[in-house]
């Protein structure tokens, strides 16, 4: 009886449409639900395949680990334009407060190369995620002569490798690093040396020979009879 008077009261004309489908449940129904539950799916799958392959070639995995990290730390380490004007303007001043002739010539030289480029605006960064390049372009970003905008001018790929200035990679100018190597030593001054003097290794600054001179400056001077007789006198 209460079954039936509910349906009679549903049927009645007076009597509303029942309560909708909730904002979650028309979310869910609707493509861009389909279309989430899909891709959760997918990914689920694969990080699943990801898990059993590492299981099954656990070298491999390791393998591919250990390279994604090393992407990552290079990427998080790559230097940027700043870092490099930083450490051209820190080698710079190491050289400035040198006499020229105690410079080394070789640093000397491709410093104030930089320098040149630099302030005539032709030295372009270009950011390659793992590393970084640094090179010189003809003309200045600014200038707007017709060699410089007419793009049948502009300089072929195939040169640029010429026009590479440094290289950075894992935080570091490597070429700027390697030509202020001796910063502080001029070997044109050692030019008119033998050869066999030009070149100074370890065993010249570590032989037994020098650890006897050094040791024997400390020992005491024992003057002689005759020495004193004439000190003396």
């Amino acid at each position: 009886m209460a079954a039936l008077g509910r349906r009679l009261l549903s049927s009645a004309p007076g009597a509303g449409p029942g309560p909708g489908p909730g904002l979650w449940s028309r979310i869910r129904h609707s493509k861009l639900g389909f279309w989430t539950r899909s891709l959760f799916n997918d990914y689920k799958e694969a990080c699943k395949e990801i898990v059993v392959g590492a299981r099954d070639h656990p070298g491999k995995a390791a393998f591919y680990c250990t390279l994604f990290t090393g992407a990552c730390v290079c990427g998080y380490k790559n230097p940027c334009d700043k870092s490099f004007h930083a450490t051209l303007l820190e080698s710079a001043n190491q050289l400035l407060i040198l006499s020229p002739w105690v410079r080394n010539g070789r640093s000397d030289r491709h410093i104030q190369n930089l320098v040149t480029v630099k302030n005539q605006g032709r030295l372009r960064h270009q950011n390659l995620l793992f590393f970084s390049l640094v090179y010189t372009a003809p003309y200045d970003a600014k200038t707007g002569i017709y060699n410089a905008q007419c793009e049948y001018l502009k300089p072929r790929w195939s040169d640029f490798p010429n026009r590479i200035l440094d290289i950075g990679f894992f935080g570091k100018w490597w070429i700027l690093s390697s030509k202020m190597r001796d910063w502080d030593i001029n070997d044109d001054e050692f030019a008119y040396l033998p050869a066999e003097l030009q070149t100074v290794t370890s065993q010249h600054l570590h032989s037994a020979e020098n650890e006897r001179l050094f040791e024997l400056k400390f020992q005491p001077i024992i003057l002689e009879e005759d020495m004193q007789e004439e000190g003396g006198g």
